[in-house]
């Protein structure tokens, strides 16, 4: 301790520029340390998914006819901490064509992407497109169940997406959100005009009006052609992903898959005790019922409820819209022409 006491005395002018150049470096190492923490807070995050496309088997073309196997995706959603993935589809991705979702299984609670597509429900409904939709009408519905339409039942279904919106994430994901879209538009919006965007928002638009606008709306995208429009439950919650500022949708899940009626009745006596003013829709999940339910009572007179099964909604009672043809969360309806009114003297 002498000795260095001894060797500060001696060195006491050159100890002080040390300090002056060790001050200085910390000054200096300090900024760089707060530089290199906000170019960390500008850096997006890491995805929190990775989407590999790998070949489908043959099985996968069982339900649908016409589709070379060779064409045919097989696609796997896997997060760095799961072995295996929380989600896989089989997607029709011949070259120059846009990716179709033939069908897909989530193996998580929330829907990753898309809810389920089951290939058999989905080729059924194709097939009752085929059936009640004349060649030269059109048929107005979401961008990925526009593709199918175009792609199996050969009918025109114009509306697509650039934008790939309404795609569903996880609550979870929420961080790094911009990213994730950018990710998920990359693939899933490939090959689709850019000038098609506008169009399809116009259809969402139309899905959130009451039923007298929205069909007038849905009239003028059928360019004076006859229209049909098809609807999925899981609608909703894309119309909701794509208009967050507008529109909501949240679920609770019942016990007790096997008896709907039991579920509802618990249902609405859930959403009293908790003042949910709005409908629901009851859908089976496994051993489970998931009820899907509107916290805005005024979100039940919107076009998109009207046209799914709500606990405040009446398919067979809307003016605009004849119901064609329903299977499970699929509903097909014709647009009707608006009655003209005519006044006697």
């Amino acid at each position: 301790m002498k000795r260095l006491c001894l060797i500060s005395r001696g060195f006491g002018e050159s100890l002080s520029r040390g300090r002056l150049v060790a001050s200085s470096g910390l000054i200096l190492g300090g900024v760089g340390i707060l530089g290199w923490a906000l170019w960390s807070s500008l850096e997006p995050p890491p995805l929190p998914f990775d989407l590999t496309v790998g070949p489908a088997t043959a099985a996968s073309l069982t339900d649908f006819s016409g589709v070379d196997p060779g064409e045919l995706k097989k696609l796997e959603i896997r997060t760095p901490d799961l072995k295996n993935p929380i989600a896989t589809g089989v997607v029709w991705l011949a070259e120059g064509r846009r990716p179709t979702p033939l069908s897909w299984r989530n193996a998580v609670t929330e829907p990753v992407f898309f809810a389920e597509i089951d290939p058999a429900d989905s080729a059924r409904v194709l097939s009752a497109i085929r059936e009640h939709v004349p060649a030269d009408a059109v048929i107005l519905s979401w961008w990925d169940m526009s593709r199918r339409i175009r792609a199996i039942a050969g009918r025109q279904a114009p509306l697509d997406d650039p934008l790939a919106r309404g795609l569903l994430t996880p609550a979870a994901w929420s961080a790094g959100a911009e990213a994730i879209t950018e990710k998920r538009r990359a693939f899933w919006g490939a090959g689709v005009p850019a000038d098609q965007s506008e169009g399809f928002g116009k259809f969402i638009d139309a899905l959130l009006m009451d039923e007298a606008q929205g069909a007038t709306a849905l009239a003028e995208l059928a360019d004076g052609k006859e229209a049909f429009v098809a609807v999925h439950l899981a609608d909703i919650w894309k119309a909701a992903a794509a208009r967050p500022d507008l529109f909501a949708v949240a679920y609770k899940d019942f016990a007790g898959g096997g008896d709907a009626h039991g579920v509802m009745k618990a249902a609405r006596e859930w959403m009293q005790e908790n003042r949910i003013e709005g409908g629901f829709a009851v859908e089976p999940m496994g051993a489970a019922m998931r009820v899907h339910y509107l916290p805005q009572s005024a979100d039940g007179q919107r076009l998109l409820a009207l046209l799914l099964p709500f606990s405040t909604s009446n398919p067979l009672a809307l003016q605009r819209f004849e119901l064609v043809f329903q299977h499970r969360g699929y509903w097909i309806y014709r647009l009707k022409a608006k009655k003209t009114i005519s006044t006697h003297e």
